[in-house]
């Protein structure tokens, strides 16, 4: 039987081969955009591409790579735009950060330069969509040459895939409020522009690829370099704590945990990615992550976090693994501003996409009851060497728990794009966001503006 483990040579050499396969078919789309907003589609060239099984996982591996450009999860969807979308930085000089990063910061999506990278996200995303719809055209046109469980692998992982980015696009570019108008579910290639659901349909769209997803692929492929049945059971619970589905939430959650098949890292602050506790993380190898992260955090930009915000956050003692930081520019541990080490250790080239605390995260939200609920964020914190556990005695109603979640995510996924999604979801009050303006000033705090129009809603193209 074949196998669909790729190497990092391989990877290399199918973006090679994959994306110079990717042709433009103007002639039989006709002059009509397929989505609104978005330029026409790249195909894979199907008489070659789509010859054999390894021309399949060379068409998903290009979607891959796709994702992990710059502009997408490389950097911007994660440690660049979105962590300043999500407030997880305070030394933010719009003379050095940029017009981008520092307006992403102060939520001025309506900016020039924001809605330019705006639309830049809408088109590379939805082009990886179209790659995705054509893989599966011809997943179903040409399944007897598939061996195995080949078919089903690749059929899964697409849709799987084609889920991720669609709810992705939703939570940038619609509101969180189910009735609002959503975007495009996109599941054919058609001359004629595909119209916006509403975001409860975008949503169930989402959740339909995903159940077929689960079904189709293995319980026993830990692969997590590509989308297995874990993380999709992980999109799952992050789906549907976002519809609100509490219940559904914590059970794909709890399957997730309960499988025995990853563990929290205890005992290790050498890897600040816990990489091995990821379902899903994205290899960005040929897009240079190193370059990646040094133009966000070190010259010009020199974006970070403060010490005192970084004491404010995780503590003034060095407990907490993730409590770990050193200057951009001259890679010290003092200085300002100061730059997350997760993005310089081992876990270099890849980026988490979905992670097991995060699960744990979502039970401790989804739980009945306090207890129940700080049981699962003190396994965490056990694991990041705080010992002492929260207790009723501290954490001592529903309220209290839910900002401890909320600290949870902040030191957990610092950089890595988590917390605009998670504070849009929570509808959480601009004036609640951390480094909001406070009136008296607070001596030795930092503070970054609002624009009055502050939304959590990107623009899409016009």
């Amino acid at each position: 039987m074949q196998t669909f483990k790729t190497s990092v040579m391989q990877i290399l050499k199918m973006k090679i081969s994959a994306i110079m396969g990717l042709l433009v078919l103007l002639s039989i789309m006709g002059c009509k955009k397929w989505v609104d907003g978005a330029p026409q589609p790249l195909q894979v060239d199907e008489g070659k591409v789509f010859s054999t099984e390894q021309g399949f996982r060379e068409a998903l591996n290009a979607v891959y790579l796709q994702m992990g450009s710059a502009t997408l999860y490389g950097k911007d969807l994660t440690m660049g735009v979105l962590s300043l979308a999500g407030r997880s930085f305070d030394s933010v000089n719009v003379n050095k950060a940029g017009q981008l990063y520092y307006q992403a910061a102060t939520f001025n999506f309506t900016d020039p330069v924001v809605k330019n990278y705006s639309t830049e996200v809408w088109n590379k995303m939805y082009l990886a969509i179209a790659n995705l719809d054509n893989l599966l055209i011809n997943t179903e046109a040409k399944k007897d040459i598939f061996t195995g469980n080949n078919y089903n692998k690749v059929k899964g992982e697409a849709l799987a895939l084609r889920a991720y980015l669609h709810f992705d696009l939703l939570r940038l570019f619609a509101s969180a409020d189910l009735q609002d108008q959503g975007i495009p579910y996109v599941t054919t290639i058609n001359p004629n522009p595909t119209p916006a659901g509403t975001v409860e349909q975008t949503l169930n769209a989402c959740l339909t690829d995903l159940n077929a997803a689960d079904a189709l692929l293995s319980s026993d492929d830990l692969t997590t370099s590509q989308i297995t049945r874990w993380a999709v059971k992980g999109l799952l619970a992050r789906l549907y704590l976002y519809k609100g589905d509490k219940v559904e939430a914590g059970k794909n959650a709890l399957a997730v945990i309960n499988s025995n098949k990853f563990a929290l890292s205890f005992n290790t602050n050498s890897d600040l990615f816990f990489t091995k506790e990821s379902l899903f993380k994205l290899n960005i190898y040929a897009n240079n992550y190193y370059a990646n992260y040094k133009a966000v955090f070190a010259a010009p930009c020199f974006i970070g976090l403060s010490a005192s915000s970084q004491t404010a956050l995780y503590g003034s003692t060095n407990i907490d693994y993730r409590k770990s930081f050193i200057d951009a520019a001259t890679g010290s541990a003092s200085g300002t501003p100061l730059l997350p080490k997760k993005f310089t250790v081992t876990s270099s080239n890849i980026f988490p996409m979905i992670r097991l605390t995060e699960m744990y995260y979502v039970l401790a939200e989804c739980a009945s009851d306090v207890t129940t609920g700080l049981g699962y964020l003190n396994q965490v914190r056990a694991a990041r060497n705080l010992t002492t556990p929260l207790t009723a005695v501290n954490v001592p109603d529903a309220a209290a728990l839910e900002a401890e979640i909320m600290n949870e995510y902040r030191k957990e996924f610092i950089g890595e794009g988590q917390m605009f999604f998670y504070y849009k979801r929570k509808r959480t009050p601009f004036t609640a966001l951390p480094f909001y303006p406070k009136t008296p000033p607070v001596t030795g705090v930092a503070y970054l503006p609002l624009v009055p129009v502050a939304s959590y809603v990107f623009v899409k193209p016009e």
